[in-house]
């Protein structure tokens, strides 16, 4: 497995988080989901992957009870689906004080989420399959 970098801290993004494994997401999203209580907008992180092998890049957001995902590689960018959600205005959430729309049915469980997170960590950057995806427009 390879150390993933994470970048969360509007107040410092010099330098990444590293992620060398899942109790490191866990904890970036202990912390995303504490951000939360605090904040207007749902925040954002970004973990990634860049090596000689390939890149590909997942915006974790988590907003109170369920949370987003988006998964960028060579394959293209797609985010997270959820069937039971249709219609509606856009979400909003905040990566490091930039505001990012994504699509209306997008937010999934936290338990899923969760596990995505894991997967792509221990995947090493692959797009989880235990969640649904549309592409990203």
């Amino acid at each position: 497995m390879v150390a993933l970098r994470a970048w969360y801290d509007p107040d410092d993004d010099d330098e990444p988080i590293i992620v060398a494994g899942t109790d490191d997401a866990d904890a970036l999203l202990e912390r995303l989901a504490t951000d939360r209580a605090a904040m207007r907008v749902p925040p954002l992180m970004q973990l990634s992957r860049r090596d000689p092998d390939g890149w590909a890049v997942l915006h974790v957001g988590i907003n109170t009870d369920r949370g987003v995902l988006t998964h960028t590689a060579s394959t293209g960018s797609f985010v997270t689906a959820n069937v039971s959600t249709i219609g509606g205005p856009p979400l909003t959430y905040d990566y490091m004080g930039h505001l990012r729309e994504l699509p209306a049915n997008s937010e999934i469980p936290l338990a899923d989420l969760r596990k995505a997170v894991h997967d792509f960590v221990l995947s090493n950057g692959e797009r989880p399959e235990s969640v649904g995806w549309q592409p990203e427009e």
